[in-house]
């Protein structure tokens, strides 16, 4: 079962906003979270999705920017969601909501595909700052939340390098500070680059290992052991 979605109006000669689409089967959180995106001048809620396959029928039919998809609802849930959106070429970045910093069921989206997270008692600045750098492809959670979650949960595995090969070795080197969870400025700095070239590198290392997201690098890295918690 799904809401309706909306159609807002988009005034001439303004920038897009960026299209959210909200999966939450809670109707007073997601109400909540509809009315503070609505309230910013680049952000827009484009439906609201009361189940995952809600979101899944919602992300074909309006093609959002971002997806903000709770991870448990009833019947398909966000982790399942978040897998089927994910694995269509030109699919919007998914960031799961949940209740629980620590919690498995994030380190499984984030597996599914997912491009980050945020917890349900983040700030409205925190939510606006995640949607804008997801969009623009540059989300590194904060706090090292995505990197505390990946080393908790992922099995300890023989180092597989050869999972690598396909990258050059300054690539490399950008690989596993990615892996590390460092964002643009700190790789530019740690490895004497320009961001520009940092993210060059980082585009290229998403294509080549068929990777989404920078978080998806985390678990890519942990899950061939080359990187150690």
């Amino acid at each position: 079962m799904v809401a309706t979605p909306d159609s807002p109006g988009e005034a001439k000669g303004s920038p897009a906003p960026i299209r959210v689409l909200i999966a939450d089967d809670q109707p007073l959180f997601a109400d909540g979270l509809r009315m503070q995106l609505e309230a910013q001048p680049d952000i827009t809620c484009i439906g609201v999705a009361v189940d995952g396959d809600g979101a899944v029928e919602f992300v074909r039919e309006l093609s959002p920017d971002v997806v903000l998809m709770d991870i448990r609802m009833p019947g398909v849930d966000g982790i399942e969601a978040t897998r089927r959106i994910t694995v269509v070429d030109g699919a919007p970045p998914v960031v799961v909501l949940t209740t629980i910093r620590q919690d498995e069921a994030v380190y499984h989206a984030l597996r599914a595909g997912a491009a980050g997270f945020l917890t349900k008692d983040a700030t409205p600045h925190q939510v606006m700052a995640t949607i804008r750098e997801v969009h623009g492809g540059d989300f590194v959670s904060s706090d090292g939340d995505s990197v505390g979650l990946v080393q908790t949960n992922a099995p300890v595995v023989r180092v597989r390098e050869e999972a690598i090969d396909a990258l050059s070795p300054r690539e490399r080197e950008v690989f596993l500070l990615l892996a590390k969870g460092l964002g643009n400025a700190e790789i530019a700095s740690a490895g004497y680059l320009s961001e520009a070239t940092v993210k060059s590198h980082v585009r290229s290392i998403l294509q080549k290992l068929g990777l989404r997201s920078r978080v998806q690098v985390v678990v890519f890295a942990y899950e061939n052991g080359l990187v150690r918690a």
